[in-house]
Order: structure tokens, then C-alpha cells, then sequence
């Protein structure tokens, strides 16, 4: 994906995003990491702290997920990007409007394995019956508890940043002989174009 579909990309979270936290509102209770900001993320123990990486244990999650599209100069990612925002805004079997979380993750899987790339949108636990998508090309997905190695960075990112921070991190786990499965890169965003400081970004790889 490429630098300009990133930029869209990001306008298109700026606006979604502030739309969904004006009108669903946003957790404040502080039982989330502070990266995470006013939106709700996936909840992990921390591990292992490492000298510039950590290992994370996720609990199970939930997500709704399309493949990513790769059209002319990247808007395949914001249609992509609109097909679950369209669900997370009540294009859904409940007719329901769902608060915007972080973060937008994004899997490669490697070219040998014959898949295709996806984004995802991570939903809250407390939908314990999410309702199904309404368009095709929208699916949802279970992740059971997993282990991941994570390299986090600040600045705005675009796709060239990410694939660099993923292979510093892969020449890092490979360095302390670490195991991790490198058939799939997963990259996370936090944060709209609006967010000037503290920003924060992650690139991951699943702990074998």
C-alpha cells in the first residue's frame, strides 16, 4: 500500500472517528493503556520488556474484518476503511451504531501463503452477540488468546515506516533467537491526523 492511500486513509479516521466519539461517546474509566486515548483497545499483560520491543499476551478478541484493497494510489484502503465504518455506523443486522475503538489493524500475510491482506476494526467485549455484516465483503472473526512480539514507534506513519519498523523488528527477534511467525506482518494504528503529539504506531508479529 502506498504512501498517498495511507494519507487518505487517515483523513477518512479523522472524520469517521470524530462523528462516532460525538455521538457514541468515549470510555473514560482508565482501565485501557494510555496510547489508546478516549477509545476502547484490546486489553494485554505485558510480558517481557525488552530493550526496544515488548511481548504482549492478548486476550481473545473480536474483530470485523474486509480484505484490503489495493487500488489506484491507495484508495482500495479507504474503500476498505468505509466498508466497516459503514457497519461500525449501523450497516448491520441489528441496525446498530457501534463506537469507534483502536486500533485499525492491518495483516500481510507473505506471498507464499495465498492470502489476501485485510484491515480490521476491534469490538468491544461487551458485544457479546455482535451483529452480523450486512455487506459481503465484511466478515467477523474471533481471535483466540495470543502472544505478540511489538515494536512501537510515535510520528506519523505512513506504509514505508511501517515496513521498515517491521523489519528492524524481525532482525531484532531473529538477533536474541526469539521464534516468531513471520508469514504475516501486522501493522496498528492509534491515532486521526488531528493527534499532533504523542503519537503512537505498532508493527507486530505473533510469538511462536
Amino acid at each position: 500500500m502506498n504512501n498517498m492511500g495511507t494519507l487518505l486513509l487517515l483523513s477518512l479516521l479523522s472524520l469517521c472517528g470524530t462523528a462516532v466519539r460525538a455521538e457514541e461517546g468515549a470510555s473514560t474509566d482508565g482501565k485501557f493503556p494510555e496510547f489508546c486515548g478516549d477509545r476502547e483497545c484490546p486489553k494485554f499483560h505485558l510480558v517481557q520488556q525488552y530493550d526496544s520491543f515488548e511481548l504482549r499476551a492478548y486476550e481473545g478478541t473480536q474483530w470485523v474484518t474486509t480484505e484490503l484493497d489495493d487500488g489506484f494510489l491507495g484508495f482500495g484502503m479507504v474503500t476498505s476503511f468505509r466498508r466497516l465504518f459503514n457497519y461500525i455506523s449501523g450497516k448491520n443486522s441489528q441496525g446498530i451504531k457501534i463506537e469507534m475503538t483502536v486500533p485499525v489493524l492491518m495483516q500481510y500475510p507473505s506471498k507464499d501463503t495465498g492470502c489476501n491482506a485485510t484491515m480490521s476494526f476491534f469490538l468491544s467485549p461487551s458485544l457479546v452477540n455482535p451483529p452480523q455484516p450486512l455487506d459481503p465483503a465484511v466478515h467477523l472473526e474471533n481471535s483466540p488468546p495470543l502472544f505478540v512480539y511489538v515494536l512501537s514507534f510515535g510520528g506519523y506513519a505512513l506504509d514505508y515506516d511501517y515496513k521498515k519498523k517491521a523489519k528492524a523488528l524481525a532482525e531484532k527477534l531473529g538477533n536474541q533467537g526469539l521464534s516468531f511467525d513471520d508469514s504475516v506482518r501486522t501493522t496498528a494504528g492509534y491515532n486521526d491526523p488531528f493527534t499532533l503529539l504523542n503519537r503512537h504506531n505498532e508493527v507486530w508479529y505473533k510469538a511462536k
